[in-house]
């Protein structure tokens, strides 16, 4: 009984700490934001580090900073604690994405990576099903909000035709395709996890992300030591993953 209480509370230490530091960078007037180091025309903001690249592709319309910097503020935060690159693709609503050829593009700025994670917001999340397939470097990638009622063949097609290792579908609770979310059990993949988060709809607030993110990249840590299991069950007791 003694151990189960301690690793309760060991597992509400990393929850708290992780909720004060995402207040100190996010708090109205007190936010910190590192700029992008670079940006492309309107299409591409980059934060360069090492070791891994992260490209997140936003929402249709979606610009590199975000509604109120939301963007640049979870790259900043996520940066600050990874050390990663991250590199944020604009969505202009009358555009065609080819990601193939947009990952092309930023590669001359940022070098090359043995491996990219990928992260889609809605539309994004949507390109991401589709077309992660197409690229192998991409090992794991973070879908957030994709829309399931609207050419679902693709994405079913997209998911089990992605040869990585991870493919993370999140919804929040009150996001309209939410409700169909189980038509995901018809996808032929193992890679392919969906999760439900509570108090959040289609535009997820800046602190979900971030907090997701953290769980995310935390949990591919510790799978590369051979700890994944344990991280697993942290999540699970956060919102529960459906395998």
């Amino acid at each position: 009984m003694c151990k189960i209480l301690y690793i309760l509370y060991a597992i509400l230490n990393i929850e708290n700490k992780l909720v004060e530091e995402i207040s100190a960078i996010t708090k109205d007037g007190g936010e910190v934001l590192k700029k992008y180091d670079k940006v492309i025309g309107k299409q591409f903001g980059i934060i360069k580090g090492e070791k891994y690249l992260v490209f997140i592709k936003t929402g249709r319309g979606g610009s590199i900073e975000g509604f109120e910097n939301k963007y640049l503020s979870i790259c900043s935060f996520l940066f600050e604690k990874y050390g990663y690159t991250f590199v944020v693709c604009a969505n202009p609503k009358d555009s065609v994405c080819d990601l193939e050829e947009e990952i092309k593009c930023i590669s001359k700025y940022v070098g090359d990576y043995k491996e990219i994670f990928f992260v889609g917001i809605s539309n994004g999340a949507f390109i991401g099903a589709t077309q992660c397939r197409k690229i192998e470097k991409i090992k794991n990638a973070v879908l957030i909000n994709a829309p399931l009622m609207i050419n679902f063949h693709r994405i079913k097609e997209g998911v089990e035709e992605f040869r990585g290792d991870n493919m993370y579908f999140l919804y929040g609770e009150d996001d309209p395709s939410c409700r169909y979310i189980e038509i995901l059990n018809v996808i032929k993949n193992t890679v392919c996890k969906y999760k439900i988060i509570k108090g959040e709809g289609h535009d997820f607030s800046k602190e979900s992300l971030i907090s997701e993110l953290n769980y995310f990249f935390d949990g591919l840590k510790a799978e590369n030591k051979g700890n994944r299991k344990n991280k697993v069950r942290i999540e699970e007791n956060k919102n529960e993953w459906i395998w």
